[in-house]
Parts: structure tokens; C-alpha cells; sequence
């Protein structure tokens, strides 16, 4: 079996993404940070240590991206060809896909057609002239969204291009295709407001979603929600760190149903990218048809998993039934569980506030890992290799 480390190219301990360094008399470099080795999340001197790219600032941004977003879209100029169509297809990877997810997660039976979110280097199959392409791609060089926004051009399809630049927008000016172009630096998980601002802003232009919700209010919502669980507000007093706190040392498993499914798929994510860690996701109510079963086996290892429902207040009363039957199913197996409800007076406001939520948390955990957040080393050694291999 080929070791991780002879895969991705680093041969050495201190070469692993997000290792702090340790005196040569210090722990075993190999081991994360026992319970008792955690640190604090109420000192801004720790943080700051740790989080050396502030990714937590980056998170409590949001709301400011998704107001600039609005702006930003309010000049688009489109077509009928853009206006005329049948279905979407989002071209997108990571963190600019998930953007697509949660608007259609949120918008619900209120999108006029169909919307699919496609990662992939090529169109998915069987889709017509009376298609409109949205490539994203926060660089503009993902190489995916590139390959699938030629084929769009190749086949004279409507296309709008949502990128800070690169080799979309460089073709889009070229081209004179729709472009809502942004400005914003960091990690494409970073620019989350912009992803979901600029397409929910795109589509109501369209006029692909019937009442749109209003920017506005979604805004104070996540304004709101930040302030009371940011860095700022103790452990004692901080949902937040406190649910960080608890998934550490144990692999989160995530659970959502309708909208919120999204949003536990974002959490998993933000797991991975931001804590470094194992997660996994379950979309209700599939996963009583499956997952459900293999809570039992390894028995051992049972403990070391956390159990996390996302939770919409506005979700289906045969939800809420499925959801209180698995807790008594489940209440002897999965004991390590935790609920969070999204809140706000519209389906974009709740599923962007479990957004933010599973954001600070997984910020906190990557802090209490003593593990920077920010850089992406596995990601970027995938892509340089894969680039060499061309």
C-alpha cells in the first residue's frame, strides 16, 4: 500500500500540512494534541498565533460580502437568450460550488427551472440550447469550470462568467460575456458571500426565482449571529466554541434535511479545509434508508464519533417525525450528539446562518488542533502534480 506521504511528497513529519513545530525534546510529532493539550479559544493572543491568515476575520465577513454582492450585481446586463431558458447548470468546484448549493438549497420550488450543479471538467448530458451556463470560479483558472465554460462556447450556449479573473474573465472581456467580476483575496472558501450573492443575484435578474428573498434582512441576521459567537464572546457564553469543543478529538458526522442538506455538505467541507479534520455528511431523509444502519459496527470505535443535526425551524412536520424517531433509535449508540438550528425570517437567511455557524466552528477546531486554518497544502500539492502530469 502506497504510504500518504510518498504519495503527496513529503517524506518527513514537519513537512505535513498544518504540523506546528515542536522542540526536539518535545511530544511526538506524530500524535495530535491530547485533551489535555488544547488550548484556549479566549485568548486573541492564541488565536492570533494559530490563526495566522485570520480566517476568522474571513468568516465574520460574510454579511459584508453578500451586501457588496448585491452592488456588484446590480449592473449585470443580460439577454433574452439569458432570461429564455430551461434549465441552469452552475460550472463550479469546492468552494465556488457550494455557492450554487445553498442558492438552490434556499430558493427551493421557488427556481422557474431546474438548476444543476456540475464538477466536472464537461456539461452534464442531454442539455439543450435553452441552457444557461454560469461558469464560477473564485481564480477564473479553475481547470474544470475552464474546460466545461469552452465546451458552453463551443455549443453557442448563454454563459455568464462569476470569477475575480483569470482565464474566464480574460475570455469574457474578450467575448463581451456577462461577468460579474469581484475583488476579494484569500481562499475561494473565504468568498463565500460572493458566490451565493452574486448567483441568487444573477438568477432573480433572470427572473429564474420567483420572489426573491431580500439581501437586507439576510444581512442582519448573519450581522447578528457573528457578533454573538465571534472570537470576542468567551467559551462560556459561545454556542459556537462550546460545539467545537465538544467535536474535538472525535470525527463529526453531519446530518440535514431540504435546505439544510446544503449547509451540512458545507460543514463537512469546512471540516476538511479549515480543522484539517475527518467529517462526513448525511442528507435527510435518505440517510434513514441507509446510513442509519451502520451505527452499530465498530463497536469500539463508536465514541469516536460526533453527531451533528442541523436543524430548520420551517422544515416538514414529517422531518421533525424522522428526526425524533432516529434520536430514540439512536439514543444508546450515538450518544455524542449536538443540535443547531438556523434562524432568520427567510429560507436564504436560515441557510446561510447554519452556514456561518458551521464556519466558526470549524475555525475553532482547527484552532484547538493548534493547526492554521488557512493554507490548503494537500490541495495545492494535488494541483501541482496534476499539472506537472499534463
Amino acid at each position: 500500500m502506497t504510504d500518504a506521504r510518498d504519495f503527496f511528497g513529503y517524506k518527513r513529519p514537519d513537512d505535513e500540512p498544518g504540523r506546528r513545530p515542536e522542540d526536539e525534546d518535545g511530544p511526538d510529532p506524530d500524535s495530535p494534541p491530547a485533551l489535555e493539550e488544547a488550548i484556549t479559544l479566549d485568548s486573541p493572543a492564541v488565536v492570533a498565533r494559530i490563526d495566522r491568515e485570520d480566517m476568522l476575520g474571513r468568516v465574520r465577513d460574510l454579511p459584508r460580502q453578500l451586501a457588496k454582492a448585491r452592488q456588484a450585481a446590480a449592473g449585470l446586463t443580460l439577454t433574452d437568450r439569458h432570461r429564455s431558458v430551461d434549465l441552469v447548470v452552475v460550472l463550479g468546484m469546492g468552494g465556488s460550488a457550494i455557492g450554487a448549493d445553498l442558492v438552490a438549497a434556499a430558493a427551493g420550488d421557488r427556481l422557474r427551472v431546474p438548476l444543476i450543479v456540475q464538477r466536472d471538467y464537461h456539461l452534464p448530458s442531454g442539455i439543450g440550447e435553452r441552457t444557461l451556463v454560469v461558469a464560477a470560479s473564485h481564480s477564473g483558472e479553475t481547470i474544470e469550470t475552464v474546460t466545461a465554460a469552452a465546451e458552453a462556447r463551443a455549443r453557442g450556449l448563454p454563459l455568464v462568467v462569476i470569477a475575480t479573473g483569470g482565464a474566464l474573465g480574460r475570455q469574457a472581456d474578450a467575448e463581451g460575456t456577462p461577468w460579474l467580476r469581484y475583488e476579494e483575496p484569500g481562499q475561494p472558501r473565504a468568498a463565500l458571500g460572493w458566490s451565493v450573492g452574486l448567483l441568487h443575484e444573477l438568477l432573480g435578474a433572470a427572473g429564474l426565482i420567483t420572489n426573491p428573498d431580500p439581501l437586507g434582512p439576510v444581512v442582519a441576521v448573519l450581522d447578528e449571529l457573528l457578533e454573538r459567537m465571534g472570537p470576542g464572546v468567551e467559551t462560556d457564553a459561545n454556542p459556537a466554541k462550546q460545539l467545537a469543543w465538544s467535536v474535538f478529538g472525535r470525527i463529526p458526522v453531519i446530518y440535514g434535511a431540504g435546505p439544510m442538506a446544503a449547509v451540512a455538505r458545507r460543514w463537512k467541507t469546512q471540516f476538511n479545509e479549515n480543522a484539517k479534520s475527518w467529517a462526513a455528511y448525511e442528507p435527510m431523509p435518505e440517510a434513514n434508508h441507509n446510513a442509519i444502519e451502520g451505527s452499530l459496527n465498530p463497536r469500539e470505535l463508536a465514541g469516536a464519533l460526533f453527531v451533528i443535526d442541523i436543524r430548520d425551524p420551517a422544515e416538514a412536520p414529517e422531518i421533525t417525525a424522522r428526526y425524533r424517531v432516529v434520536e430514540e433509535l439512536l439514543g444508546e449508540r450515538a450518544t455524542n450528539r449536538a443540535t443547531v438550528r438556523a434562524e432568520g425570517p427567510s429560507p436564504l437567511a436560515r441557510v446561510l446562518s447554519g452556514v456561518a455557524w458551521g464556519d466558526l466552528v470549524s475555525v475553532y477546531l482547527g484552532i484547538l488542533y493548534q493547526t492554521d486554518p488557512t493554507p490548503v497544502t494537500l490541495l495545492a500539492m494535488l494541483k501541482e502534480r496534476l499539472a506537472r502530469s499534463d
